[in-house]
């Protein structure tokens, strides 16, 4: 009998729930391996019970909401 694990990276998750296929994507593993943090959220989400579109939806309002504000601090001497 074999321990199964699959490693999972945020541009394979994303690409599997493009096309609704998540579930698939995770499939029947033992173990899986998150090397991000975006796909660890991605499974959170899909564990919570959201549809693959109702997760790109969340995905994409967090994207939005972010500013990629850069604040420069000075030093003080």
């Amino acid at each position: 009998m074999g321990f199964n694990k699959r490693y999972v990276d945020s541009n394979l998750t994303i690409s599997a729930l493009k096309q609704n296929r998540l579930k698939e994507y995770y499939g029947k593993t033992d173990c899986l391996l998150f090397e991000d943090n975006i796909s660890s959220y991605i499974y959170k989400l899909h564990n919570e019970g959201k549809t693959d579109e109702e997760i790109l939806l969340i995905l994409n309002k967090n994207m939005e909401e972010k500013t990629y504000e850069v604040y420069q601090s000075t030093p003080s001497f």
